[in-house]
């Protein structure tokens, strides 16, 4: 009861933040807007990893307020942050913060901006139908990365033969980024990696390449009800990470809703909006209901994992 009792609070708290510190915007100097929480037109970029889930989000959305239209740009991670900055989108989403300099920015031209992380989703690993060796650990993957292994058969794999092909959707894409980040690489140094030019591509090349290893958002995959997803899924196999080398079997996750939420997965991260705007227009309409019951939900349904909501799992109570 009193674990309840606390998730009660915390959501009221988060819902609270929200509607406090979005609408204490202030107004232009023109004193008018074209946009209102519920009702106008405007655009957001997103990390294409998470295209899926901002589609549903954004369905769900307009069916409620017939007088708004979200319009999305599909773009690496920086190259969202780039046209947030420049003035292009009035938010974005993606996986990481503003850097410094970014930030400088924004305090130089005295634009308010606010973020919220409203989503977990993990990094996942996909490898050819035919190929059974989906045990890796996070050693071995940096190890690939940085060319100390590049064969199938140095990672001890029995099933694949030859080099592995890492394959990710674009070379600045939020994937490659915090594999980067994680592993402290070096930002300087080429890695030895393919850019198929979309998530989807990656999994298209996964499924006709026997020694491809793929980097994609799991969200891609994590939809078991979403027929295009499944599809995905069934057409390659899921690798299964562990921290550690020579690890357990019963120590490898893949990248679903249960490993996620009890952050057993290695490679999870959040996913963010950033919001760029002066007034209570359809930028924090959006927000609000994105980290609402309902958008949460879809959150949830999508099989990735709500960051503003409790939620309960086999009698767990998880809260982020």
């Amino acid at each position: 009861m009193q674990t309840m009792d606390i998730m009660k609070t915390r959501s009221i708290v988060i819902g609270t933040f929200l509607l406090a510190g979005l609408f204490s915007c202030g107004k232009s100097k023109e004193g008018k807007f074209s946009d209102g929480p519920a009702q106008g037109e405007i655009t957001i970029a997103v990390d294409e990893s998470f295209q899926p889930l901002l589609i549903a989000e954004k369905t769900a959305f307009e069916n409620n307020y017939h007088f708004a239209k979200i319009n999305f740009d599909f773009h690496a991670e920086n190259e969202a942050i780039a046209d947030l900055l420049n003035e292009k989108v009035r938010a974005v989403v993606v996986t990481r913060d503003l850097t410094e300099k970014e930030k400088e920015i924004f305090t130089r031209e005295k634009v308010t901006y606010r973020s919220f992380n409203f989503a977990a989703d993990g990094l996942a690993l996909l490898v050819h139908p035919q190929n059974v060796d989906t045990l890796l650990s996070l050693p071995r993957l940096k190890s690939l990365l940085t060319g100390e292994h590049k064969t199938w058969e140095s990672l001890g794999a029995i099933s694949i033969k030859g080099d592995v092909a890492l394959v990710v959707d674009k070379a600045n894409s939020s994937n490659i980024k915090y594999l980067v980040d994680k592993f402290g690489l070096d930002v300087n140094k080429p890695l030895p990696i393919f850019a198929a030019g979309s998530n989807k591509a990656v999994i298209e090349y996964v499924k006709t390449h026997k020694n491809a290893l793929g980097l994609i958002g799991s969200n891609w995959i994590s939809d078991g009800d979403n027929p295009t997803s499944l599809g995905f899924i069934r057409s390659v196999n899921v690798m299964s990470l562990s921290e550690k080398d020579n690890s357990l079997p019963a120590d490898y996750y893949q990248p679903f809703g249960y490993n996620l939420a009890l952050k057993k997965y290695p490679l999870r991260r959040d996913v963010k909006i950033i919001l760029k705007e002066s007034h209570m227009g359809l930028g924090t309409g959006f927000v609000n209901y994105v980290c609402g019951d309902m958008g949460q939900l879809i959150v949830l349904k999508a099989g990735l994992i709500p960051l503003t909501r409790p939620i309960t799992i086999r009698q767990y109570q998880i809260s982020q």
